[in-house]
């Protein structure tokens, strides 16, 4: 489980909640991340909200979209 795996080191290390959407709500291997970003948040908070899921896609080998 990825998804999941990625969803709490982000609320671990980085205090960043995103919804991990697994199986069965969506198919095995479709498995996402649900990231809802209000207009309440900073461009800081959102430089933020880019920067972790970067360094742990990194981490767990995921491929970064071009």
């Amino acid at each position: 489980m990825l998804c999941k795996q990625i969803s709490d080191a982000l609320i671990d290390r980085y205090r960043i909640y995103v919804q991990p959407i697994n199986y069965p709500t969506v198919p095995r291997g479709t498995e996402r991340l649900r990231i809802t970003p209000t207009p309440h948040h900073s461009d800081a908070d959102i430089e933020h909200l880019v920067q972790a899921p970067a360094e742990i896609w990194a981490e767990v080998g995921l491929p970064r979209a071009a």
